[in-house]
């Protein structure tokens, strides 16, 4: 498999995670595959092993969502790296839209 449409896969299995509200390139965007389609960010393919960055929701446990992470990657032969960049914590407003991120 190409490694762009690879991480495509992955970042659509990652989001659909209850546990992950999404994807996350890193402080400056180097958890990314590049190729000539264009760039995914989130998610970075190689041969030898693939990252995957994401911001989690709170409250959450770190070994749960690596789990949940490397089995929805599901990439025999290579290990998975999950970078955990970012929690969402829903505010305790009443409000179910107000969202703040903690970093």
């Amino acid at each position: 498999m190409n490694p762009l449409a690879e991480a495509e896969r992955i970042t659509a299995a990652v989001r659909g995670l209850p546990e992950v509200a999404d994807v996350h390139g890193g402080r400056f965007g180097h958890i990314a595959t590049l190729g000539a389609g264009g760039r995914v960010a989130g998610v970075r393919v190689t041969e030898e092993d693939v990252t995957v960055g994401v911001t989690v929701r709170s409250p959450f446990s770190a070994g749960d969502v690596a789990a949940a992470v490397r089995a929805a990657v599901a990439s025999p032969g290579r290990p998975v790296h999950v970078f955990i960049a970012d929690v969402e914590v829903s505010a305790e407003t009443g409000s179910e839209d107000r969202k703040e991120t903690v970093s």
